[in-house]
């Protein structure tokens, strides 16, 4: 029979797989398998500082492959219909990108639907200047792993709190997760028009 047990010393038999999946899982989108080391964190079967160290080196993969991404196919495909479906995508999201992509790319990393890889990708395409692009990573990157973790450590915290039942706790969490893409949806909807306020606000000036 599983049992919250069993999960936990299931993933910790298994650590060394499990970093590597939130590795590859944070340079593909990442929110969720960061939220399930959160909670695994909590549940003893994963340390949370490597966690967190594993998290950020994804995070720094994708800006810079992102970035590279961009630049390769500013140079060899500029008329590729995919890049300007990646410009349709931002320009909806961030209309002053071109003139302030600092907030856009800051932003963007806590948007669902990839935005993000569009964004990196975009900056890569668009030449963002280094020092700009960088500094909006890093900062993004700080916050949403951080963030993420401990938003999964709250879930399984608060999913024990309420049941030791493997069942019920897995139902906690599935409702955590459904409550959080739909706040996650509503900030990020409320942070891009905040980001096109604060760049417009900045141009006008």
């Amino acid at each position: 029979m599983i049992t919250i047990n069993f999960l936990r010393h299931f993933v910790e038999a298994h650590a060394i797989g499990a970093y590597v999946f939130v590795y590859l899982g944070v340079i593909l989108e990442g929110e969720i398998v960061v939220i399930l080391a959160g909670i695994f964190s909590h549940l003893g079967s994963l340390h949370f500082i490597p966690a967190l160290l594993v998290t950020i080196v994804g995070g720094v993969t994708k800006s810079f492959f992102g970035y590279a991404l961009g630049k390769y196919l500013e140079q060899n495909h500029s008329n590729n219909k995919f890049i300007h479906r990646i410009e349709h995508k931002v320009s909806h999201f961030f209309p002053s990108f071109h003139t302030k992509p600092f907030w856009a790319i800051f932003v963007s990393r806590f948007f669902l639907f990839g935005l993000s890889w569009f964004t990196l990708i975009f900056s890569g395409y668009k030449k963002v200047d280094l020092k700009t692009y960088f500094k909006a990573e890093c900062m993004s990157l700080g916050v949403w792993a951080v963030g993420m973790l401990s938003l999964g450590y709250f879930f399984s915290y608060t999913a024990l709190s309420i049941s030791h039942d493997v069942r019920k706790f897995l139902l906690i969490i599935l409702a955590c997760f459904m409550g959080f893409f739909v706040l996650e949806k509503v900030i990020g909807f409320i942070l891009g028009i905040a980001t096109v306020n604060i760049s417009s606000k900045k141009d006008s000036e």
